[in-house]
């Protein structure tokens, strides 16, 4: 009991991707070897699917090979860098002045924020994103001007 709560433990401090992994080669060898197991005590029918998903299991965990039509087979493309705000759009999404300085530009921006967050009826994630680009953008200028 001691060794499987040990295990649980650092199971649970790995990142994400590395237990994802992990459970796949438990998984995936574990069904291989059921497969394996039932085909050889004569239930082919049975065993043959679970080993084909433990090989799908284990070759996903290796190297993202995927059987069946799920997709292309390709890796996505990781997203375009987005590119930088300009002054005048920072200054527009908060309405605030060219000569604002960061107490003007810090209210503008908890108003929109009090507006637009994700968890009001109005906003989105992609708003408030827009709006701390905006003050950072602005912020940054009044650091490079001081």
């Amino acid at each position: 009991m001691g060794a499987f709560l040990g295990a649980a433990w650092w199971f649970s401090r790995q990142k994400t991707q590395n237990a994802t992994r992990m459970v796949r080669y438990l998984l995936g060898g574990g069904a291989l070897l059921a497969g394996v197991v039932l085909c050889l005590r004569g239930a082919i029918m049975l065993g043959g699917p679970i080993g084909l998903f433990g090989l799908g299991l284990l070759g996903q965990g290796v190297g993202g090979f995927r059987m069946g039509g799920g997709g292309s087979g390709q890796r996505q493309a990781p997203p375009a860098p987005s590119r930088r705000m300009s002054l005048a759009e920072a200054r527009e999404i908060l309405g605030v002045a060219e000569d604002a300085d960061m107490d003007t530009i810090q209210q503008a921006h908890r108003r929109l924020m009090k507006k637009l967050h994700p968890d009001t009826g109005e906003g989105s994630a992609a708003l408030a994103r827009q709006v701390h680009e905006a003050r950072d953008v602005l912020a940054a200028h009044l650091d490079g001007k001081a």
